[in-house]
């Protein structure tokens, strides 16, 4: 008995966990899990919440709190594509730890244009920024 209601449980547990996923198709349709399942190559240093190497998104977020989303948009967009230098070395100084990593003020976000064009981009922003609410 104990087996047969072992056995329900699981199947139970597979059959909820399958049926909730999200489709590729859900995901086409949405341009907000669009841009954040394209958003995974970010995660190899940015996280939403937790430092991995990088400020996590919700504290760039906080450092641009009062630029509207229009301009922020533009901004992001830029950064993404041509990377940057320098904009965070205080915030690394304070916050990374890692002395693997090497010197703080030789990190930079490098180019993203090579992985993403500029629709792809702009989803990634969109999704970006709906963490802002």
């Amino acid at each position: 008995m104990k087996k047969l209601f072992a056995a329900v449980v699981i199947s139970s547990v597979a059959f909820v966990s399958t049926s909730n996923a999200i489709t590729r198709g859900e995901i086409e349709k949405n341009p907000l899990l669009m841009g954040k399942m394209l958003a995974k190559r970010c995660a190899w240093c940015h996280d939403i919440n937790r430092i991995v190497i990088a400020p996590p998104f919700k504290t760039i977020l906080e450092r641009y709190k009062n630029v509207p989303d229009d301009t922020l948009k533009k901004q992001f967009a830029e950064v993404i594509k041509n990377g940057s230098k320098g904009k965070w070395t205080k915030w690394m100084k304070e916050h990374i730890k890692a002395k693997k990593l090497g010197s703080v003020e030789a990190m930079y976000m490098p180019p993203q244009r090579p992985y993403y064009n500029d629709k792809e981009i702009e989803l990634i922003v969109n999704w970006l920024l709906s963490l802002r609410k």
